[in-house]
């Protein structure tokens, strides 16, 4: 059978049960970590040498339709090793966002939706990109919206979404249950880890559909690290939204000198921007020491601490913000 074959018939039978959880009437299951007396099982990011330990970089890189040509364009080479010049330990990349563009190819979702497939790059830029830091111990998380993308009429349609703030229909979380899936087999042991976005209405997601999205972010790699995100602040920055996380999300605008979470089972995290915004080409909000500071206390959490970098189109960071980073994590004589 070929590979469009056999995954549009996952995706059939993935559609298939989706229609049929409309008439479940399920009660959530407790999943293990979260029994009572349990001890969360928290996933590790793979060791190194020369990194800074859980210290991390996100970046937006988010072509639309008129440039999606310039994937062609990223130096792979060149972004890894301005990450390993900062002593990354993890990266949280972007295969997209609501724009309807992603900067990898899926089987799932040329079958579900062909017309989507003309705008994107035939370059497989994860799989580069997760190589290539694979070879320098630096962990790939990567990022994809919980929600079809908003601002792409089709691609909703196609995969049966509403609004981010409306809870999703069961046919949207099959269809987009087997989107993640093929990514994350594609991708395997290479992908240490999920970042879904926009988790903002989970009301009527059965445990049925739970074990649909849980298990399409795990396989491949059962150990991953999973953070859904519910929004921003000291409120919404270490919530638990989905029953197989074990991440914070850790989206904090402005994170306090020592950020405290409530107890909880899940692997402590903030995620800030360097800039006043994600992605934003500007000068840098912090001083070295802060920097320095909530490294350290992320490493006192046995946690990670992860800050959103812009880059250009062709995948290199700002000079001045690569010598501020690297003299913060420069290791001390």
């Amino acid at each position: 059978m070929n590979t469009y074959a056999a995954v549009g018939l996952r995706v059939v039978a993935a559609l298939v049960c989706g229609a049929a959880l409309v008439a479940v009437l399920a009660q959530p299951k407790t999943p293990p970590a979260a029994a009572k007396g349990a001890a969360a099982v928290v996933p590790a990011l793979p060791a190194s040498d020369t990194a800074m330990p859980g210290f991390g970089v996100m970046v937006h890189y988010l072509p639309d339709k008129q440039t999606i040509g310039e994937v062609m364009r990223f130096d792979v080479e060149a972004f890894a090793n301005q990450l390993a010049q900062m002593r990354v330990s993890h990266l949280i990349l972007t295969l997209g966002q609501n724009n309807g563009q992603y900067i990898a190819p899926n089987s799932a979702l040329e079958v579900l939706c062909p017309a989507s497939a003309k705008n994107r790059s035939p370059r497989d830029l994860p799989l580069e990109i997760g190589q290539a830091l694979r070879s320098r111990g630096i962990a790939l998380v990567l990022y994809l919206p919980f929600r079809a993308p908003q601002s792409d009429r089709y691609l909703m349609d196609c995969l049966g979404d509403v609004n981010e703030q409306q809870p999703p229909p069961p046919k949207f979380v099959a269809a987009w249950s087997s989107v993640i899936r093929d990514w994350s087999e594609h991708y395997g042991p290479l992908a240490a880890g999920w970042w879904f976005d926009g988790t903002y209405n989970t009301k009527g997601i059965t445990a049925a559909g739970w074990e649909q999205l849980c298990d399409a972010a795990r396989s491949g790699a059962a150990n991953r690290l999973l953070a859904f995100n519910a929004g921003e602040g000291p409120e919404r920055f270490a919530a638990k939204s989905a029953p197989c996380q074990n991440l914070m999300a850790g989206e904090y605008m402005e994170p306090p000198a020592r950020p405290v979470a409530p107890p909880s089972e899940l692997m402590f995290h903030v995620l800030t921007p360097l800039t006043a915004s994600w992605g934003r080409e500007a000068p840098p909000r912090f001083t070295p020491d802060q920097l320095r500071n909530w490294i350290n206390e992320a490493a006192a959490a046995r946690g990670l601490f992860t800050l959103d970098m812009p880059i250009d189109a062709t995948g290199r960071f700002v000079p001045a913000h690569v010598a501020l980073i690297k003299s913060v994590t420069a290791r001390k004589p």
